[in-house]
């Protein structure tokens, strides 16, 4: 029951909170909305405050999220995306150099994102010589297309806590053979090009911040 009410309070949080920024010092807000708990679906949209006035800068564009919905306390493997709010803190993506202002890592091979619960590495990023399920090889997924242009977050890294999940990024959608887009297995995913005009945007010294809400 209380973990109920604790889910709750959150849902209700997020439910009344105003597209307006969390905190004084942040100047860049990314905005994922999704219509239920259990959608895959939703739009991505960029607000930003200029001398005190917010403005919308990017969107609202389609944006995929998590096979399983969202959640607000998520698990590692579940597939769900994370509600609530969280640090956009670095780039990563496949050109040896790009126009981004966020710190920014060319992924190369051996690269590997982990998320084995079992690892002492979990939800960091490592250098492998092999980088096996479940773990993320991101050179792979980045030549793949999905990585090629990607966005890290501070979702459960201060502190670290094992199976709360991992990888949680915004990076370039993922296509069926129709070449229709696909659920992530948690993150968030719009196209190639608003991830590119995302690199060129997000300012850390604008502090940005991405919240995933339900629709309001």
């Amino acid at each position: 029951m209380k973990r109920c009410l604790a889910i709750l309070a959150v849902l209700l949080c997020l439910l009344s909170s105003s597209p307006a920024y969390a905190s004084a010092s942040v100047d860049q807000l990314v905005v994922v909305e999704v219509a239920s708990l259990s959608a895959t679906t939703g739009t991505l949209e960029v607000l930003e405050k200029v001398d005190g006035v917010e403005r919308v800068v990017v969107g609202p564009v389609p944006a995929r999220l998590g096979r399983s919905g969202v959640k607000g306390d998520r698990r590692e493997g579940d597939g769900t995306t994370p509600l609530g709010e969280m640090r956009i803190v670095g780039a990563f993506g496949l050109p040896a150099s790009a126009r981004v202002k966020l710190p920014y890592q060319r992924v190369r091979p051996g690269d590997c994102w982990i998320s084995d619960v079992g690892d002492r590495a979990y939800n960091r990023r490592v250098r492998r010589a092999r980088c096996d399920a479940p773990n993320e090889d991101l050179y792979r997924i980045a030549r793949g297309g999905v990585y090629e242009f990607a966005l890290t977050t501070s979702y459960n890294t201060s502190p670290i806590v094992v199976d709360k999940g991992s990888a949680i990024f915004i990076h370039v959608h993922s296509y069926d053979a129709a070449g229709r887009t696909k659920p992530t297995s948690g993150c968030i995913s719009v196209s190639r090009g608003v991830m590119k005009r995302l690199f060129a945007i997000l300012d850390p010294a604008k502090d940005p911040v991405l919240v995933v809400r339900l629709k309001q």
